[in-house]
């Protein structure tokens, strides 16, 4: 799989979710699958499954919505999870898709690439 890395450094990739093309950024800090802005979410009328408390990178916790979405990786079909985030907040892919893969960055060509291990 192969994305892009903008000049100020940020790693984005492509990602079929629910049947919806969506550029998303890597974030090795983010345990979840997928992290999509409620608008999104809402425009892909996706099923509500729960609320969770989701802990942030400040170590503070917020009770978050989640949803259900089948996302294509690595051309299989998977259910995954995907985090509320507000309104205009960036599309994120996290460690439970990556898990199992090596991500790598190269800076010189302006590529990302992911290989299942």
């Amino acid at each position: 799989m192969k994305g892009r890395l903008t000049s100020d450094h940020t790693p984005y990739i492509p990602l079929t979710v629910a049947g919806s093309p969506q550029d998303c950024i890597i974030d090795t800090g983010f345990g979840g699958a997928i992290y999509l802005s409620d608008d999104k979410i809402a425009s892909l009328n996706l099923p509500f499954l729960t609320s969770a408390p989701i802990i942030l990178a400040n170590q503070s916790v917020v009770i978050s919505d989640v949803f259900e979405a089948t996302v294509m990786w690595f051309s299989v079909t998977r259910r995954v999870a995907v985090i509320a985030g507000p309104v205009g907040s960036d599309a994120l892919v996290g460690m439970e898709l990556l898990k199992g893969c090596r991500i790598e960055l190269d800076d010189v060509a302006g590529e990302v690439r992911i290989v299942p291990l």
